[in-house]
């Protein structure tokens, strides 16, 4: 009977930290959730819940509600939630169960900016450009910056464009010592718009194949009399003949990565704000 019960014991804890588990939800709205005293959006807000940030679920209510969101219908129904300082209700379909990872900040003059999904490896989450003229951001080694999503919050300016480009360090791999390949580092592609999702959501761009080609043929042909003078003609002929990355004797890896912010306000103004995004050595 005494184990009966030990078990009976260990089984309804476990199933109470399954539910315990199954009860913490994620914020994933982009420009935050609100949080209202009553279920409805006409109820008073307590507090807006930051993107991926963890609530506790409380329980459901029967209270449905259909969300336009940029054309799409975002169907859900109201729930009862905690946060670490308020008890209140919110719309479940800007829920998410899985964790999200946490958000970069960017603050500039009349625009907050958001880059999801990125992680760093100085854990630095918010920059501030109001004053200053660009930052870095420092890229995990088990991340990138390529297809995350760049959202404007409380947007003043008249117009915002995004670019992007890449610094690349190309190498030659070489036997002869006059051919150091220290004399050649890094080069950068131009700069290209960044694909726009919604009114206020852009999306990094990310490097293919074609592209990195198309870099070795440009750093080639920037390289030409170097490359001639130090190792012969002989041996750019052979690097002319590379089709593929994986071949030899061309090494190639994105030292950084830039995003350029182009800022009109209505005075027709024009700031610019560069990004930087710093990658870790051998990406």
């Amino acid at each position: 009977m005494k184990n009966l019960k030990m078990i009976l014991a260990i089984a309804l804890v476990f199933n109470m930290a399954i539910a315990t588990a199954q009860q913490e939800a994620y914020v994933a709205a982009e420009s935050g959730l609100s949080l209202r005293d009553q279920p409805d959006v006409s109820g008073k807000m307590l507090t807006k819940l930051a993107y991926g940030e963890a609530i506790g679920l409380l329980e459901e209510t029967d209270k449905n509600l259909v969300v336009l969101d940029a054309g799409e219908k975002i169907s859900g129904k109201w729930v009862k939630v905690e946060t670490r300082n308020h008890i209140g209700y919110v719309f479940n379909g800007y829920l998410s169960p899985n964790k999200i990872a946490r958000t970069i900040r960017l603050k500039f003059n009349d625009v907050n900016v958001e880059i999801k999904n990125l992680a760093t490896s100085d854990y630095k989450r918010s920059h501030n450009l109001k004053e200053a003229d660009s930052t870095t951001i420092k890229v995990d080694i088990n991340d990138k910056p390529e297809g995350k999503n760049i959202v404007l919050i409380e947007n003043d300016y008249k117009q915002v464009s995004l670019f992007q480009r890449y610094e690349n360090s190309f190498s030659y791999m070489s036997g002869d010592p006059k051919c150091n390949t220290n004399e050649w580092k890094q080069f950068s592609t131009e700069w290209k718009p960044l694909k726009q999702l919604k009114s206020n959501t852009f999306e990094t761009l990310t490097y293919t194949e074609k592209d990195w080609i198309n870099f070795i043929e440009t750093a080639i042909k920037d390289l030409k009399d170097d490359v001639e003078d130090k190792c012969g003609k002989d041996w750019l002929n052979y690097v002319k003949t590379i089709k593929n990355l994986k071949d030899y004797p061309v090494s190639i890896s994105t030292e950084r990565v830039f995003i350029k912010f182009i800022l009109t306000d209505s005075e027709d103004n024009i700031t610019e704000k560069i990004i930087e995004f710093e990658m870790p050595k051998g990406s």
